[in-house]
C-alpha cells in the first residue's frame, strides 16, 4: 500500500465512493476494504460533497451520472471546495472523455465501469502499486 494515501488517524486510505448503482458500488467498496482501504458508499452528488469535506478522503470517484446531479458537475463543486482530493470519473460510455474535460472539472483519470473493481482499483492505486496490492 503506497505512503501517500495513508490516513492521519488510522493509518488506513479513504476512499469515497459516489454511485447510484448499488451493485457496482458493493462490489467496489468490498474490493477496496480488501486491499486495506475505509470505504464509505454515497449515492447523490450532495452526500459526495458532504463527505468529501467531512470524511477527508485521499480519493473521490463518482458516477458520471449520480442520483441528483452529474458526476461531472460534483466533481467540479468537490474540486474547487476540497482541491487537495483526487477525483476519479467512472462512465458508462463507449470513448473515454480527453485530459482537457477532465481537467475542467477537476477530475485526475476516468475509468470505464465495464472493467469492474479491479479496472477502477488499478486506476487508483496505479499500475505498479496495484500490483503490489493484491
Amino acid at each position: 500500500m503506497s505512503g501517500r494515501f495513508l490516513n492521519d488517524w488510522t493509518g488506513r486510505p479513504r476512499l469515497l465512493l459516489a454511485y447510484s448503482d448499488a451493485v457496482y458500488a458493493s462490489e467496489c467498496g468490498r474490493y477496496f476494504r480488501r486491499l486495506g482501504w475505509e470505504v464509505q458508499m454515497v449515492a447523490s452528488g450532495a452526500e459526495a460533497r458532504i463527505l468529501a469535506s467531512d470524511y477527508r478522503p485521499n480519493v473521490v470517484v463518482l458516477a458520471a451520472e449520480l442520483l441528483d446531479e452529474s458526476g461531472w458537475l460534483t466533481s467540479a463543486k468537490i474540486s474547487t471546495e476540497n482541491p487537495h482530493v483526487r477525483i476519479i470519473l467512472v462512465t458508462d460510455g463507449e470513448t473515454e472523455p480527453g485530459p482537457e474535460r477532465l481537467e475542467m472539472v477537476g477530475a485526475q483519470l476516468a475509468v470505464n465501469r465495464r472493467g469492474g473493481a479491479e479496472s477502477l482499483a488499478q486506476v487508483v492505486l496505479g499500475q505498479n502499486s496495484f500490483s503490489e496490492a493484491v
